[in-house]
């Protein structure tokens, strides 16, 4: 029973770790240089992966319990089909992904959208052992072939980790298909057309606010490699890597939380309660990582990550307060996804953007005339408080919405409690 309690945030952990390992040895195999080379590359296929979710993926676990199954799942596959091939070409023509990766990053992005859209099926069904072991499965592949590729094949360099990408990803796509597709039987396509309308509403919404989101997330790369270079963009991806390691555990809670508040949205009292223990939760763990980071001294990321990232500590301490802030907001935010008011993240996401894309934009001459550790460090205080600008206007209308005062926010026994039958509720759920 222990075990099954601590499925999805053991889960996030070991991911976490692995993540971790993949950094440290990209960072020694490949230097600055490399790690840049690769942050473009991934970065590229989550940005296609939010046009490509638009029919699909996020919306599929809000959607899929109150349309016909078989005709949402075909949608969605056949139109991130599509939209991977076309918008792939056009991601590589406008220069936002390295060209020498040009058929990697085609085949990567489509593996990866079939893996979402079969993980976002078993979350809907609230299959979430074959959640967690999918993506666990994904990251040990990845680990692995990484490895093997670099110890045979070192003339490959980065491309080593590319490779293994999208191998891990073409695996566990296959593998996960049987169970998300399971008891899914044809049922003709008798108003198929009301529904592309309806997964279009939602699905646009979700994904206009993912993709500012995300671009308030990783804006600053683009800004970073045109005003300093590739090297100096690894060092910033690596910092930001370290930094959001704070979010495990936030994440393992929101994914349980989304899936209760979509199948218990009626429960309005129970789903305010939650949703504040959860935050409170997510509050006391991210200050005590983010304080045990920043103590760390120079030498051991140093030591860890190996020359070329001596400069990590000063650009984790003008990212730490704002990536603290946002760990609570990535709870909020699924609440509302939930109870499928969009539109409140749509615009917290939005407020982030803003926030980055003025000053970030507006401050590239100076940039591009500054040592590259000014950039490094400036654009962590514009992320920051971009960071803390949208959890400070998703905070505002979750107290507005749930009728939620400053003083809710204490913790007490009752959080712990609720967390307990929070996870009772997922155990009989996944089996």
């Amino acid at each position: 029973m222990i075990k099954k309690v601590l499925g999805t945030i053991s889960t996030r952990i070991i991911c976490v770790i692995i993540s971790f390992a993949l950094m440290i040895i990209n960072s020694r195999s490949f230097g600055p240089q490399g790690v840049g080379s690769i942050g473009l590359f991934v970065l590229g296929i989550s940005i296609l992966q939010i046009l490509t979710s638009l029919l699909g993926s996020s919306s599929l676990v809000y959607m899929l319990p109150k349309y016909n199954p078989f005709q949402i799942v075909f949608i969605a596959h056949l139109s991130s089909l599509c939209i991977n091939i076309i918008g792939g070409i056009i991601m590589l023509a406008c220069g936002l992904v390295p060209m020498e990766y040009a058929s990697w990053f085609i085949i990567a992005t489509i593996c990866v959208s079939v893996f979402s859209t079969n993980s976002s099926i078993l979350l809907s069904k609230e299959k979430i052992a074959w959640f967690n072991v999918s993506a666990l499965l994904q990251m040990i592949l990845l680990i692995v072939f990484t490895l093997f590729l670099i110890v045979y094949s070192q003339q490959l360099k980065e491309l080593s980790y590319i490779i293994a990408y999208t191998v891990s990803y073409f695996i566990v796509a296959l593998l996960t298909i049987f169970p998300s597709l399971k008891g899914m039987v044809y049922s003709g396509w008798n108003g198929i057309k009301k529904l592309i309308v309806n997964l279009a509403k939602y699905g646009i919404i979700i994904q206009i606010t993912n993709l500012a989101q995300m671009l308030n997330y990783r804006l600053n790369y683009y800004i970073i490699e045109f005003c300093a270079g590739r090297a100096p963009l690894g060092i910033f991806d690596n910092s930001t890597k370290v930094a959001e390691s704070i979010w495990i555990l936030p994440k393992s809670l929101s994914s349980l939380e989304y899936a209760i508040v979509a199948n218990r949205n009626e429960e309005q009292d129970y789903i305010k309660r939650i949703t504040l223990s959860f935050v409170k939760l997510s509050l006391i763990c991210s200050f005590i990582s983010i304080i045990i980071i920043l103590c760390l001294p120079p030498s051991v990321f140093t030591f860890i990550l190996g020359p070329g990232f001596e400069e990590i500590k000063p650009v984790l301490c003008f990212l730490a307060p704002g990536v603290f802030l946002f760990s609570s907001n990535i709870i909020i935010s699924h609440y509302f996804s939930g109870l499928g008011k969009f539109s409140v993240n749509c615009i917290a996401s939005f407020i982030g953007l803003g926030i980055t894309a003025i000053l970030g934009l507006s401050l590239i001459p100076w940039f591009k005339t500054m040592p590259y550790m000014h950039t490094l460090m400036l654009m962590s205080v514009i992320t920051s408080v971009a960071y803390a600008c949208s959890f400070g206007y998703t905070l505002i209308q979750f107290c507005l919405h749930a009728q939620v005062k400053l003083a809710h926010f204490i913790v007490n026994k009752q959080d712990i409690q609720l967390l307990k039958q929070a996870i009772k509720y997922r155990l009989r759920h996944d089996q």
